[in-house]
């Protein structure tokens, strides 16, 4: 006993009890091999006075990933990895009442909102009570506009903008557990969700810069609609859309491209959605990527890898014939609900 008798004082530990770290991993998505935090893209770190929060719903629209997190009392941030992941997340508010802070810039959400914010940037999420958060990770390589573009709105309160009824729709059938797509289906939700998106930025804009994003979006649908001519190069283009060579490279550079690239990807996407479509299982993939102007396979099936994440052999066997009678086995691509993430006591 110490000098005087006097008691050591004693932590409290209705207090302890009540504040307890957790570190989560591989929560949004299943890392290949990946059986440490650092080890994977999606690890944060959450302090919560209840259970840890919990996905009720996954769903894979092609590139994009989805899942839905319900929890209680938490205040989370990201959590340091080795791999990194390119891109922006988008989150909802499907219930409850939830905070994001990033880039010096904090937005509360209520029922119905969202918010844009990224992994590359420290973040933080709070939220006092009960909420069901939509999270949305959409990778730079479905993004049209440049990753550069996003970091004007993130953590920004961007729902009273004319686009955003738009994605608020879209994202509010993401977090209803009834929605389920079919398989070819998903990628064309992708392409809508990415789309609503590209909007709401285009809305958030500076005025300076709408005439140019406008300007670039008319070249961008003279463009798909001549994908399967041989020359779409920036001449051909500029004088299919009655512009100049000097007006179309300024244009595209605005937006972190150029005219060569977005051929490739929008080629790229032709092929994609070829490969999804039943009526086209007889036809090669080398034809199909023949007919969209990529005839040269080693280089075409390393773009698509680069774009879709698998070589379009195995992209097609996933996507067309998964859960159908003969179809390779595997899991689809919603996660089971109520799968928990893997948690780590941190303290």
């Amino acid at each position: 006993m110490p000098d005087g008798g006097a008691v050591p004082e004693q932590p409290d530990q209705r207090e302890a009890a009540a504040a307890h770290e957790t570190l989560l991993f591989a929560w949004l998505r299943a890392d290949d091999d990946a059986t440490r935090p650092q080890d994977t893209s999606d690890a944060i770190v959450v302090r919560s006075t209840g259970p840890a929060p919990r996905i009720s719903r996954r769903l894979e629209l092609d590139t994009v990933e989805c899942a839905v997190v319900e929890g209680e009392e938490v205040d989370v941030e990201p959590f340091p990895t080795t791999r990194a992941w390119r891109g922006v997340l988008l989150g909802y508010l499907d219930d409850g009442e939830l905070s994001v802070d990033q880039e010096g810039r904090r937005v509360d959400l209520h029922r119905g909102d969202f918010v844009f914010y990224t992994a590359a940037q420290r973040y933080r999420i709070r939220s006092s009570a009960a909420h069901r958060f939509l999270v949305v990770r959409i990778p730079t390589s479905a993004l049209v506009l440049r990753h550069g573009l996003f970091t004007d709105v993130l953590s920004t309160d961007l729902n009273d903008l004319p686009s955003a009824p738009l994605l608020r729709s879209l994202l509010a059938v993401l977090a209803d557990p009834g929605f389920a797509p079919s398989l070819p289906a998903r990628a064309h939700t992708a392409d809508a969700l990415v789309a609503a998106a590209h909007a709401v930025i285009a809305d958030a804009r500076e005025p300076g810069t709408a005439e140019a994003m406008s300007q670039f979006h008319r070249i961008v649908v003279w463009i798909d609609a001549h994908l399967a001519d041989d020359d779409l190069s920036t001449d051909r283009v500029a004088a299919g859309s009655f512009v100049s060579a000097r007006t179309v490279r300024r244009v595209f550079a605005l937006n972190g491209t150029t005219v060569s690239a977005l051929v490739r990807q929008r080629r790229l996407e032709r092929v994609r959605n070829a490969l999804l479509d039943p009526r086209e299982q007889g036809t090669s993939i080398g034809a199909l990527a023949a007919r969209w102007g990529l005839r040269e396979p080693s280089s075409f099936s390393r773009a698509f890898t680069q774009q879709f994440g698998m070589p379009p052999r195995r992209y097609r066997a996933l996507h067309l014939h998964q859960g159908t009678a003969g179809g390779p086995a595997g899991a689809g691509a919603d996660g089971p609900a109520g799968a928990a993430p893997q948690p780590v006591p941190v303290s």
